[in-house]
């Protein structure tokens, strides 16, 4: 059993961070792609889409956070083959170093991400399974700014896991791409 001084050293340890949270809203663009998209068949281009979500991140100068974002990215093409709509839930974590200032409040974040496909389509129908992986990891690197409750940022996502998209001919490695400018309200 534990000692009532005990109790108040845990709850102040537990405490202090909690107290400090920031709760935040965010939505914005995702602009993807894949590595050796050159290898796919057809022209292909960036897919365009939206990514929207929330985050907990502890404040001051340093400190830690946590987001759950859906995003869309992937690859389009001008023939169904090459083709691949990637959707995911992103749940980065992230170590945000943000200056103090009084109004306007510069910040840089790192950090690892996690992402679990939602869905995935190739001309318009469901991809076949097979050996693609479900959940990916990346790397995530940003900057941005938060003038008082607002924040703006932009969020590089750097994908290390093969998406298993290559076929028999082509035995290439495939790993997600994608920029993020996304808008933030602190709750």
């Amino acid at each position: 059993m534990l000692r009532p001084s005990a109790v108040v050293v845990i709850a102040a340890i537990v405490g202090a961070p909690l107290a400090a949270q920031e709760f935040t809203v965010k939505a914005g663009a995702s602009f993807g792609g894949v590595s050796n998209n050159n290898l796919l068949p057809g022209t292909l281009g960036h897919r365009n889409g939206f990514a929207a979500g929330l985050g907990l991140a502890s404040g001051g100068l340093v400190g830690f956070g946590v987001e759950a974002l859906i995003a869309q990215r992937g690859v389009v093409s001008d023939q169904a083959a090459g083709e691949r709509k990637l959707d995911y839930v992103d749940i980065p974590g992230y170590l945000r170093i943000r200056l103090p200032l009084p109004v306007v409040r510069p910040f840089v974040y790192a950090g690892p991400q996690v992402s679990i496909e939602l869905r995935c389509r190739s001309g318009g129908v469901d991809c076949a399974d097979g050996a693609r992986r479900k959940t990916t990891y990346a790397g995530v690197i940003g900057a941005g700014l938060q003038i008082m409750a607002l924040s703006l940022e932009g969020r590089y996502v750097y994908g290390v896991s093969d998406l298993k998209l290559g076929t028999l001919t082509n035995g290439a490695s495939y790993q997600t791409r994608s920029f993020m400018i996304l808008a933030g309200l602190r709750l």
